[in-house]
C-alpha cells in the first residue's frame, strides 16, 4: 500500500517540475519554433511533451519500480493495451501535456495531469496549469482541492460540488459541439443555454467541474490518461461523473460526463434522447 499523503507531496511536485518544462519551451516559442513530433491521426505532440513525460517517467522508476505507467506518448509509440491493470496492481496514467494543440499555439491553457490508480480505481490526482499557477489535486477519501494564484495572493480551498438546483438557463456547459463524433442536432436541444464553452484540455475542464467554475463536461472519446486524475478530483469533489450512458466511471470508459449534482438528470436526458 502506499502513503497517500506522501505520494501526493511526491506527484504535485514532479507535475510542477514537468510544468517548468512547459513553461521553459513557451517562453522559447516566441524566438524559434516549436519542435513537433507528428502522430498522425492521433494528433501532434511536441518536444515539449516528450521531455516532460521523460522526467515523470523516470521519477516513478526510481521511486516505485514495481509500479506500471500508461502514458500518452508512450502508449502511441508501443500500442498499450488501455483497458486496465489487476485489482492490487499500482499503475501510473500520465498526460505529460494535455492540451497540445492549445500550447502549440500559445493558448494559456493546457496542463500536466498525474494519476496512479489502484486496480481500476484513481488513488492519487494531480493537475495542473502551469501558466496560470492553477494546481487541482486529490487523494481517495481525502477531498479534492484547488491552489490558484490570483494576483500577489494564493488562494487554497476545499472543491465542493453545489447542489442549488439550476435550469439550463442559468448553467455554464462545456463540450465539443465541432467534433464529428457529437450529433450535429445536439446544440438544438439547449436552446436556453447561458454559454457554451470549448477549451481544449480535458483534465483541466473536468478540474473546472469540481470547482464550480463549470456546471458541466462532457466527452465521447477520451483516454485513461485524460480523465485519471481529474476524474478523482470530480469525485472527491462530489460531482455526478459517469460515463454519458450514466454507467459508472473508470478510467478506462471511452466517454465521459461530469456535472453538479442538480443538473446531472436533465442532462443525461438531453444527451441520450
Amino acid at each position: 500500500m502506499i502513503d497517500l499523503a506522501e505520494t501526493l507531496e511526491e506527484t504535485i511536485q514532479w507535475a510542477r517540475d514537468c510544468g517548468a518544462i512547459l513553461n521553459s519551451h513557451l517562453i522559447d516559442s516566441y524566438q524559434r519554433p516549436i519542435k513537433i513530433l507528428d502522430k498522425g491521426t492521433e494528433g501532434l505532440a511536441t518536444e515539449a511533451d516528450m521531455l516532460s513525460e521523460a522526467l515523470v517517467m523516470r521519477k516513478i522508476r526510481e521511486r516505485y519500480p514495481d509500479h506500471l505507467i500508461l502514458s500518452e506518448e508512450d502508449a502511441f509509440a508501443k500500442k498499450l493495451k488501455l483497458d486496465g491493470v489487476g485489482a492490487d496492481q499500482y499503475l501510473w496514467l500520465i498526460d505529460p501535456l494535455d492540451g497540445t494543440n492549445n500550447f502549440y499555439n500559445r493558448v494559456p491553457f493546457f496542463s500536466v495531469s498525474l494519476a496512479v490508480s489502484r486496480g481500476l480505481q484513481t488513488q492519487v490526482g494531480v493537475v495542473f496549469n502551469p501558466v496560470s499557477n492553477e494546481l487541482f489535486y486529490a487523494t481517495r477519501g481525502g477531498g479534492a482541492f484547488l491552489v490558484r494564484q490570483v494576483g500577489k495572493e494564493e488562494v487554497r480551498i476545499r472543491l465542493k460540488a453545489s447542489h442549488v438546483k439550476k435550469g439550463f438557463n442559468e448553467a455554464l456547459l462545456s463540450a465539443n459541439l465541432t467534433s464529428k463524433r457529437v450529433e450535429k442536432d445536439l446544440l438544438k436541444s439547449f436552446p436556453e443555454v447561458r454559454a457554451m464553452r470549448r477549451f481544449g484540455s480535458a483534465a483541466l475542464e473536468l478540474s473546472y467541474v469540481a470547482a464550480g467554475m463549470l456546471d458541466a463536461y462532457w466527452e465521447y472519446r477520451l483516454k485513461p490518461w485524460d480523465m485519471a486524475a481529474a476524474g478523482l478530483i470530480c469525485e472527491e469533489a462530489g460531482v455526478r461523473i459517469s460515463n454519458v450512458k450514466g454507467e459508472e466511471f473508470t478510467p478506462f470508459v471511452s466517454s465521459v460526463l461530469a456535472c453538479t449534482p442538480p443538473l446531472y438528470g436533465d442532462l443525461m436526458s438531453v444527451l441520450n434522447k
